[in-house]
């Protein structure tokens, strides 16, 4: 079938019914797609989704298209592939009511042909609806990634019909099967021909299909001297089908990877016969600044900038991603974890899935399999996170196995996991599992709750040990007063997964090495605060193939959850953060793609960087202890220019690097030379302005070096496009980073200057910093620098020619940066 994009020239609406959708106080708007409806609505401190989702509100949206029908399309087949509508969506076409679909993450496909009207303009409209609460993170609204036509002739092979796999791989030759479903959609029986071409190679099969049926169909060709997939060498081949019978020809293209993965507790994970660790990390869908829009160039900036910070392997939490993504992983070299679900039957909030899991987990779990089983990224599916039903209650035993084998008839050439975490019950209470609660301070009493924080103010060490039992987030391994309370629960819904998912529980791993050997493991997710820990106990242990830190990628909504905490008062909230906190703040990249500290860190670790790098801790924390929920990182910055209240005043510095000793040099002179410990140096010293360095000596020899500068009065605006030629397409990207500088170019990380952009022959997608708490607005066309930079998305239209992006502050002369748009 022949694809058909179907994103521009869209006409939306926003409103709460359908009697009032239309109105002066609700206009139609022209939008092309992907479009995000919410992302530039104003954010409020009492929304009803909180800071689960950034303090975003939730909403209703319309989308209505005109399109013209040719004729021929009368005897042919057409679909219409929606890859993610959020949520609660329903289509009509013409009038006619098509159908309804509750997810908001999986792709859905629709039959137009008793629908369409040949000869004319078409009405196709898609109503959205994103009721709050329903996810514990930013979800966004409205038709938020791609939609497409599909048309073929009479006798074809609709999308998902198409399986492609190699079973057979070694150095010198591979053998590539293909399954297809042929579909006959006439009343008149289908014959001819049905052929591929791979690398030159092809094969032909004849074909009958009767009238109103369908097919299956498979045939084998062999590849000589094949170049393999995996995430170092991302080679894909493109697969030619063809169809050719007295009901007309279709074609159809498919790019796919030959390569092979085994997987065993004895010997780990083995790509192409290579041993293969996962340096994971797991992503949620939004792409910041542009809400959830899945732009093809933005999925495929987030892998880049992710490869390019180290890591091989991204976990979709906790949804199937948007095609676009997958296709970046496979071009560019991703494993990827595909996951299904948050929830099954027990809810995580009042109109999330669990309302529809009933019905839908099955139609759900067909599409994100279907659709992605091509992808040589995806090595692993996942059917759950963090499902409360896994430790025995709700039939979740039962329902664990259920989904991995529909799972294994849909796919049996990739194993499955769900990521499970703390399961603790009394033992009272036990079949009870439950998540490990937030507690407050147990007195109500107002006077008793001040003179508590009073005395714990007066005594950093008692506010130090009361920060350390309320904030830590560390569930233990599992085992209480000496019954294996966790490994109890979870054994049968473990027994039905081929790779167990184990959230913040490293120190199990070993245990579970010898109470299950045959058991692989894989760390679903992981804390930032002590990641040494965790990529070690994966080094040690072969059972266990992979890491995945939360979160390796900043996200709105969860908001606050990563941020570091001084005193109980920073706490008392609970685990996300109030008003105005937008993003989660655990992502080892900020909500710009910037690297922060943890990124340089774990890069480090990984063995992936040679180099040193310094940081610094703002003065007035000197001293005094970071803490948070697991997933914060010490409060450093790449920066030596602090307010001159703090000249002379103590700082606390710290280098990450893989040597053994490092001297800290102030404007030329040696303050000392400290050890090495878990990859970082540690110091404190007076603040100076000038020149900060930082020496790295390993065997008594210099091996790296690195500086920080203290930046002088801001003197330019620097403009630095990721891409200076885009498509005209309606659809590419140019992602702008927007720094502040000083008059020899170093970037002046003010905080409390605005700047405003404007863009001449395209859009301005999107304005944003990497901020995580703010009462910014997107949408705006402004925006406060954070750190310094700020970051903006130019969008092309379908004309060919210059975008010019201009911004401007108050005082300094504006900047101007041309795109090309052909």
């Amino acid at each position: 079938m022949k694809k058909i994009p179907l994103n521009l020239d869209w006409k939306r609406a926003i409103g709460e019914s359908r009697e009032f959708w239309l109105s002066d106080s609700n206009p139609q708007v022209s939008v092309n797609l992907p479009d995000d409806f919410i992302i530039n609505m104003p954010r409020s401190s009492d929304v009803r989704g909180g800071a689960s989702t950034g303090y975003f509100p939730g909403g209703r949206a319309v989308y209505t298209k005109f399109f013209n029908v040719p004729e021929e399309w009368t005897d042919q087949s057409v679909i219409l592939n929606l890859d993610g509508v959020y949520m609660n969506a329903e289509v009509t076409l013409n009038g006619e009511a098509l159908g309804v679909h509750p997810y908001g993450y999986t792709p859905w496909q629709l039959d137009l042909k008793d629908a369409l009207i040949p000869g004319e303009s078409n009405e196709l409209e898609i109503v959205t609806r994103c009721i709050q609460p329903n996810s514990r993170w930013y979800s966004g609204g409205g038709i938020y990634r791609e939609v497409n036509l599909w048309v073929g002739a009479g006798c074809h092979i609709r999308p998902w019909d198409l399986f492609v796999t190699t079973k057979e791989v070694t150095p010198e030759r591979a053998t590539v099967h293909i399954s297809a479903v042929l579909t006959n959609s006439s009343k008149v029986a289908a014959q001819g021909e049905f052929s591929v071409i791979v690398c030159g190679q092809s094969a032909l099969l004849p074909v009958s299909v009767r009238a109103e049926s369908t097919q299956a169909i498979e045939l084998t060709l062999e590849v000589q001297s094949p170049k393999l997939w995996s995430a170092e060498e991302p080679n894909l081949y493109e697969l030619e089908v063809s169809i050719k019978t007295n009901l007309g020809t279709d074609t159809m293209d498919l790019n796919f990877g030959i390569r092979k993965i085994e997987i065993d507790a004895q010997n780990g994970m083995r790509v192409n016969g290579k041993p293969v660790k996962l340096l994971g990390g797991c992503i949620h869908h939004d792409n910041t600044l542009l809400g959830s829009a899945a732009f093809p160039r933005a999925e495929a900036r987030k892998i880049e900038l992710l490869k390019k910070a180290g890591y091989n392997a991204v976990r979709c939490a906790h949804n199937p991603p948007s095609a676009a993504l997958l296709d970046a992983c496979d071009r560019l070299g991703m494993y990827v974890i595909n996951e299904t679900f948050d929830c099954w039957r027990v809810g995580k909030n009042d109109q999330d899935y669990h309302l529809y899991f009933e019905d839908w987990w099955q139609r759900d779990t067909a599409a994100m399999v279907l659709r992605d089983r091509n992808h040589p990224s995806v090595f692993c599916w996942s059917v759950g996170n963090e499902i409360t039903e896994v430790g025995g209650s709700s039939d979740g035993a039962k329902l664990t196995k259920l989904q991995s084998d529909f799972v294994r008839s849909l796919d049996p050439t990739r194993p499955v996991t769900a990521a499970i975490h703390s399961l603790i019950r009394s033992k009272r209470e036990k079949g009870k599992p439950s998540r490990i609660p937030f507690k407050r301070p147990e007195s109500t009493d107002a006077e008793e709750q001040e003179l508590m924080m009073k005395k714990l103010m007066e005594d950093p060490n008692l506010m130090d040990a009361a920060l350390e039992k309320i904030v830590t987030n560390n569930l233990g391994d599992g085992f209480v007063d000496g019954e294996d309370v966790w490994g109890d629960l979870s054994e049968e819904s473990a027994s039905a997964l081929d790779i167990v998912g184990y959230n913040y529980l490293y120190n199990r791993y070993e245990i579970d090495r010898e109470r299950y050997p045959e058991r692989v493991i894989i760390g679903a997710e992981t804390h930032a605060t002590t990641t040494y820990d965790y990529y070690n106990a994966m080094m040690k242990n072969p059972n266990v193939i992979g890491d995945f830190i939360w979160t390796a990628y900043d996200n709105i909504g969860e908001a606050g959850a990563g941020r570091v905490v001084y005193g109980l008062q920073d706490i008392m909230t609970g685990m996300l953060g109030p008003w105005p906190w937008l993003s989660c703040y655990q992502g080892d990249l900020d909500l710009d793609g910037n690297r922060r500290p943890q990124s340089y860190y774990r890069k480090i670790m990984w063995g992936k960087d040679t180099g040193i790098h310094l940081f610094a801790k703002h003065p007035k924390y000197a001293g005094k202890k970071a803490q948070g929920l697991g997933w914060q990182w010490n409060d450093v910055w790449k920066s030596w220019t602090w307010p001159l209240e703090f000249e002379g005043k103590t700082i606390d510095i710290e280098a990450y690097v893989d040597c053994d000793e490092v001297e800290f040099i102030l404007n030329g002179e040696s303050l000392g030379i400290v050890p090495v410990e878990r990859l970082s140096a540690k110091f404190s010293c007076q603040y100076r302005t000038g020149t900060l360095e930082a020496v790295a000596w390993k065997n008594k020899t210099i091996v790296a070096k690195d500086s920080l500068v203290t930046a002088g009065v801001p003197a330019r605006i620097e403009l630095v496009p990721d891409r200076h030629t885009i498509t005209a397409d309606g659809m590419d990207l140019s992602f702008v980073t927007i720094r502040l500088v000083d008059e020899n170019g170093t970037t002046v990380p003010t905080d409390d200057i605005e700047l405003s952009a404007m863009v001449e022959g395209g859009v301005l997608a999107g304005l944003g910093s990497g901020n995580p708490c703010t009462e910014e607005n997107y949408g705006t066309g402004k925006r406060m620098f954070w750190k310094g930079l700020a970051l903006a998305c130019l969008r092309s239209t379908e004309q060919s020619g210059e975008i010019v992006l201009t911004v401007s502050i108050e005082g300094l002369p504006e900047a101007k940066l041309s795109v090309n748009s052909m």
